[in-house]
């Protein structure tokens, strides 16, 4: 409302709870992270990660959150599975546990909220972390060759249409 959104546009949900956008079913689900937006602000602010079902195909977005296995193995068998996980996977750290999921940690939550194939998301856009802007992707093709999970990564700007089928580009590779 303070931006200026009109209030019957607003629709609020509580984890699990879910509304009808546009034929659309969409489900708030589990997550957790970081608060940084104050020293109350923690209690005061509801992280979700998001379930949408469509009438052939369902994906599942980590939103910002940390690792939570219990949290993710209950959306799976609750919500799953899912054709398409779209999961982030940095700025990282070994430290930041509760705060971003970094490569491994996103691939361990891809297989618990049981989905077929997996779009890493939230990298290599602002430079946040010790680490290259690229080194979480380059870890995750790693990590999903020796795991054999469907990786789709567009070359950034690139449009990709599922029925063509999954393809891994990065860097000029195929």
């Amino acid at each position: 409302v303070k931006w200026g959104v009109p209030p019957a546009r607003i629709i609020e949900l509580d984890w699990w709870q879910e509304t009808d956008v546009n034929g659309l079913q969409v489900t708030a689900a589990p997550a957790r992270h970081f608060q940084g937006r104050g020293p109350r602000a923690s209690k005061q602010t509801f992280w979700s990660s998001w379930a949408i079902r469509g009438p052939r195909h369902s994906v599942w977005f980590s939103g910002d959150t940390g690792a939570w296995d219990e949290g993710f193995a209950e959306i799976g068998e609750r919500l799953g599975p899912f054709d398409l996980s779209m999961i982030e996977i940095g700025a990282w750290h070994p430290a930041w546990g509760s705060i971003h999921l970094g490569p491994e940690n996103a691939m361990r939550t891809h297989q618990l909220v049981r989905a077929k194939t997996m779009m890493p998301v939230h990298w290599g856009t602002f430079n946040l972390a010790l680490h290259a802007w690229d080194q979480p992707i380059r870890h995750l093709l790693e990590l999903a060759e020796v795991a054999s999970v469907e990786l789709l990564s567009p070359m950034m700007g690139e449009t990709v249409h599922r029925e063509s089928g999954v393809s891994t580009y990065w860097l000029g590779r195929r």
